[in-house]
């Protein structure tokens, strides 16, 4: 899962594997069921988003294999990977500080403590 999450980081590549998706499974369709490209992707947009209008529907065995794992992938694979990303994106911690910004505060904080330790020295 971590690779799969790794290799769709961003909308861009989600986008690329959701195309992939319906591309592939248009061309099984087109294949298994003796229909044209352009018409077997317009089935493989309907069925991905479940919208499904029944106009177009696999007849034979192979074509409602692919019409399930096109169903099934889009619901369970690449929809919540868009709703994880979306989350993620929303949950950014804008306030949070960067890695050199931390250690600014950090080199900051040192020198604090070196010139308090001097006056405490000095005071003595």
């Amino acid at each position: 899962m971590q690779k799969l999450r790794a290799a769709t980081d961003t909308f861009i590549e989600l986008a690329i594997l959701y195309a992939v998706l319906l591309l592939v499974s248009a061309a099984l369709l087109s294949h298994f069921e003796g229909i044209d490209f352009a018409t077997g992707l317009y089935w493989a947009a309907t069925t991905a988003t479940s919208t499904g209008y029944g106009d177009i529907s696999p007849k034979t065995g192979a074509g409602q294999l692919v019409a399930v794992i096109l169903m099934h992938l889009s619901i369970f694979v690449v929809a919540p990977l868009i709703v994880v990303r979306l989350v993620d994106r929303l949950n950014e911690n804008r306030d949070a500080f960067t890695h050199e910004e931390q250690l600014h505060i950090l080199e900051s904080l040192a020198r604090i403590e070196a010139r308090l330790d001097r006056l405490e020295s000095g005071a003595r």
